[in-house]
């Protein structure tokens, strides 16, 4: 009996361990991505922001030294970073959207993700829709999209539905060329 008492009081402070360690690593990344102020960010990334996104509202920032940036953002070796340069990711929120945009301190845009929900559709992909979904009607919709400075990808999600009946999710490209149904 002392032996299974042994054996749980073991199990059991081990499982208080793993919570401790882990929160050990999550506390690795925020030291070396600080959240910061807005006044702590170069004023030519906010303007950018300001310029790219103007129906965007700013939640917060945070600071990213070039190693992280490089790990979390799986930058190319050709773009050659300095370790000194700054990058600032900005968590944006506006009507049914919300993106994350990466800058640096020259206020460049590297890269965006933005996914926005209930937004108009392209007239491609209602009159998709309407040719080969005869009695469905869309039901909610949103776009995934990566911005890059020089193009955009995107993919559209529709969901539609027959009456009460059946629903349907149907794939299509940042033009509104239908991708696949899923």
């Amino acid at each position: 009996m002392k032996m299974v008492k042994s054996g749980l009081f073991l199990l059991l402070l081990l499982i208080g361990l793993v919570p401790t360690l882990r929160a050990q690593d999550d506390q690795d990344v925020i030291l070396e991505a600080k959240k910061i102020d807005k006044s702590q960010v170069p004023p030519e990334v906010m303007a950018a922001y300001r310029k790219q996104f103007p129906n965007a509202n700013l939640k917060d920032i945070m600071k990213l030294p070039t190693s992280v940036y490089k790990k979390d953002w799986q930058i190319e070796e050709q773009n050659k970073p300095e370790p000194d340069d700054e990058y600032y990711t900005l968590n944006l929120t506006g009507t049914n959207m919300k993106l994350e945009a990466l800058y640096d301190k020259h206020g460049n845009l590297i890269r965006a993700n933005e996914i926005a929900k209930d937004v108009a559709l392209p007239k491609s992909i209602a009159s998709y829709i309407v040719t080969n979904y005869k009695g469905y009607s869309i039901k909610k919709d949103k776009v995934k999209r990566f911005i890059q400075p020089t193009q955009t990808s995107a993919t559209w999600e529709v969901t539609i539905a027959e009456g009460k009946g059946s629903t349907r999710r149907l794939l299509f490209d940042k033009d509104g060329n239908f991708l696949k149904e899923q």
